[in-house]
């Protein structure tokens, strides 16, 4: 068998199965494999990964991807090869992850207003322009994929093309039950290097999900401490000095001990938030009907990721790999949500901080342009309006592709019921999707087994339960710099190190921000978040001390044993009342336990109970605004 790849990686001989490094290969061969991403110099048009014989692509969750080995390879080789082209190119892993933040400069001759990245955070266009984002990401890196393909010969070329046709940008689905392993996949943490299982051996090859490296010139561009000493991305660093290491094993363990937490968010955003507006981003609004949004979960996996490194810093956070991976599982739960709620959508608002295209106080609308990504060769930018359909981007997603809402509603129950806060104590005695559908592919995306639904057993009589969330309210620039907020049920550590993995830690959100916050009091944005807290009562309420269905008794635990606490990211604790505009509350809902696996529960009204949190510090009291 002959098989050759042409990439950036040490030549290897395996058997007759050859790799060529690029570092020795004639520069028109090497040219070649970035032939598909050369484009005219004219504006630069985002249409996402193109669709071939009329089928849409769906993109996978990362541990579904691994399953199909020719895919997987490609994905790897191309984000090796990626991610080593020249940063003069506008279509290079640097610049495309530079758009997102520093070094703030132009990127595709669009000019910035303010000297901060293009994205849009505490922003109704949150969501919708990381999509397009996503989508140029994807685009390129599918140009990537079939450079190599194309320089495959042999017996395994047909196979190796057929899977670059369909080659999507995986998504990392923290949200669901990793089913005994870690929740963050061992392909992006815990190694630089990674093996390659082919057809007649193995390599190993450095890890382009783990880290992106920076060149020694790149360090240029970042004025920061400590971003312009660290030679690659990091990830929980253990110090500020050149030298700092990733902690690989804190990270996973921290994203392991909130995982509950991001099902049960996840859950209750497509359960109780009809409206965009309340759904998309984590500006606080008055008296809304909840606290939470897409753009808080997105902001708790940032911090527990990057916890002081890139991914916990807006300007930073896009040249670590695993942003993409995140980004793209952020997208699909919007997309998710779409299809549960077609007729909402983005509504005009004003932009607390703007963004590097838009000045702070704008007002926005699903008009606005979002800006650099144009939809175009002649100047025209996609719109929150025109990103509304993701097939005309080039792909979809296995929860939604082809199904009415039951089917969506079907598809999301069997993925994420069992960790909801009304988890029952018994599985329901039969196959799942009661034995009909054989549609599994929401279970299989997510790389998941022995998924089964779980009954809904709230009060066996009316058929309802009780949800208890904790609220959380601060200013986003509260600690002039990113930040967590703990909340516990029961004792624990007073050691500030040990917070984000306690065994009585509910859950921990974060508040990331840029590198340097603003100081104008008429740019201080008020973010919001939650942690659910009903899994951790039902855990708690097994030793009799308190009766769930109880409300006042439920009340007296939470008084008694509900704790929160700040810590910076460098894991120093900040005293509470020294945490500008903090106000953590409880609120509850009678949900109403749905009928069956096609059907969500029925949320009724938050109700607050200040008692709980009065007169606590950096808690919310009797007569202030909710």
């Amino acid at each position: 068998m002959s098989f050759t790849i042409h990439l950036q990686i040490a030549f290897l001989y395996l058997c007759t199965f050859t790799f060529v490094s690029v570092l020795g290969v004639p520069v028109h061969e090497r040219e070649a494999i970035h032939e598909n991403v050369r484009r005219q110099a004219d504006s630069f048009a985002v249409k996402g990964a193109p669709v071939i014989n009329g089928s849409v692509p769906q993109r996978l969750e990362i541990r579904q991807l691994r399953k199909n080995n020719a895919q997987w390879n490609l994905y790897l080789l191309a984000m090796n090869e990626y991610q080593k082209m020249d940063k003069a190119d506008r279509r290079s892993y640097y610049q495309l992850s530079g758009i997102h933040g520093r070094p703030f400069t132009e990127w595709d001759s669009v000019p910035l207003v303010q000297q901060i990245g293009y994205c849009f955070h505490t922003s109704n266009l949150f969501s919708t322009w990381h999509r397009p984002y996503m989508a140029l990401f994807e685009q390129i890196l599918y140009d990537v994929v079939q450079g190599l393909a194309d320089n495959i010969t042999g017996d395994t070329k047909g196979e190796y093309k057929t899977a670059a046709a369909t080659f999507r940008h995986p998504y990392w689905d923290w949200a669901a039950d990793p089913s005994g392993g870690p929740v963050l996949p061992a392909p992006v943490s815990g190694s630089p290097w990674i093996v390659i299982n082919l057809p007649n051996g193995s390599t190993t090859i450095s890890n382009p999900l783990y880290q992106f490296s920076f060149a020694a010139a790149d360090l240029g561009d970042f004025p920061d401490n400590p971003f312009n000493k660290w030679s690659t991305t990091m990830r929980y660093p253990n110090s500020k000095n050149a030298d700092a290491k990733s902690q690989d094993a804190l990270v996973s363990r921290q994203i392991d001990q909130s995982q509950d937490t991001y099902s049960q968010r996840f859950m209750t955003l497509l359960q109780a938030y009809p409206a965009f507006a309340n759904f998309s981003n984590s500006q606080w609004t008055p008296n809304s009907p909840g606290y939470d949004s897409l753009e808080a979960l997105h902001n708790q996996i940032h911090g527990l990721i990057g916890n002081g490194g890139h991914m916990s810093i807006i300007d930073y956070a896009g040249f670590d790999p695993v942003f993409w991976l995140h980004h793209c599982q952020v997208d699909r739960l919007l997309a998710i949500w779409q299809a549960l709620y077609p007729d909402s959508w983005v509504v005009p608002g004003n932009e607390r901080y703007g963004s590097g295209t838009v000045a702070a106080g704008t007002r926005t609308d699903e008009n606005t342009p979002l800006r650099p990504f144009h939809s175009d060769n002649r100047g025209n930018f996609w719109t929150s309006k025109a990103v509304r359909d993701i097939e005309q981007l080039g792909y979809s997603y296995p929860e939604i592709q082809g199904k009415d809402v039951a089917g969506v509603k079907q598809a999301v129950n069997a993925l994420y019921s069992k960790s909801s806060g009304k988890t029952i104590s018994r599985r329901e005695a039969r196959p799942p999707w009661g034995g009909s559908s054989t549609d599994l592919a929401p279970l299989i995306a997510a790389g998941l087994t022995n998924t089964a639904p779980f009954l809904s057993m709230g009060n066996p009589t009316s058929g309802t339960y009780t949800e208890w969330i904790a609220n959380i309210r601060v200013a986003k620039d509260a600690v002039h710099e990113a930040f967590f907020i703990h909340a516990f049920v029961g004792d624990f550590n007073p050691d500030p190190h040990t917070w984000s993995t306690e065994a009585n830690l509910v859950g921990t959100h974060s508040i990331v921000t840029p590198y340097v916050t603003t100081s104008d009091p008429e740019k201080r944005a008020i973010v919001t978040g939650t942690i659910p807290l009903t899994k951790a009562l039902r855990k708690h309420a097994h030793d009799g001390s308190f009766k769930l269905e109880d409300t006042a008794s439920v009340k007296a635990y939470l008084l008694k044993n509900l704790h929160w606490r700040i810590t910076r990211m460098d894991d120093t604790e900040v005293p509470r009342d020294q945490v500008a505009d903090l106000k953590f509350s409880v609120v509850s809902s009678t949900v109403t336990a749905a009928q069956s696996d096609s059907e969500f529960p029925s949320w009724g009204e938050f109700k607050a109970h200040l008692d709980i949190t009065n007169g606590r510090p950096g808690g919310l009291s009797f007569g202030e605004a909710l």
